[in-house]
């Protein structure tokens, strides 16, 4: 009889990248990311807002993956968790904030995007989409960092 072993590790990671999107996000600077991550929100670009709802209507897991302009660093990442909404503030997204940590960019000089020429997944505009394993494998670079959290609040209002 034919045995069939499924490595669940494998088929899972496979499943997760067919299931997910991931997009670099571009900030002017580190009061936005510390806003954000107290408020759970985002607000971008209309281009880039248009682009995320897209792959938001038709995919699990989009990931949004942050990095202050000139820092040298991605700040975290985090996942949307309702399409952008125009009912407050103009067009903002609610997200979840998943790793709060500064990554440097001298740690990804390794991890190329097809789909932005084959530049390195630092030199992105804002709201450059990701190739799926490039993106799964920059997420993966995170793993090991310890958590931030701002120690400011510069909202103390219910969302």
């Amino acid at each position: 009889s034919n045995v069939f072993y499924v490595d669940t590790k494998q088929w899972y990671q496979r499943r997760v990248r067919a299931t997910s999107r991931y997009f670099i996000m571009k900030c002017g600077n580190q009061r936005n990311i510390d806003e954000s991550v107290q408020t759970g929100f985002w607000q971008t670009s209309l281009v880039t807002e248009k682009k995320l709802n897209q792959a938001f209507a038709v995919c699990k897991n989009v990931f949004l993956i942050f990095s202050v302009q000139t820092s040298g660093h991605f700040q975290g990442y985090a996942r949307m968790i309702s399409p952008f909404s125009t009912a407050n503030n103009g067009g903002v997204v609610r997200i979840e904030w998943l790793k709060r940590a500064n990554l440097p960019f001298q740690r990804c000089h390794h991890l190329y995007n097809p789909w932005n020429e084959n530049r390195k997944v630092q030199i992105a505009r804002d709201g450059q989409e990701l190739e799926p394993s490039v993106g799964d494998g920059l997420l993966r670079l995170w793993d090991d960092l310890p958590s931030y959290t701002p120690r400011g609040n510069y909202y103390n209002r219910a969302m």
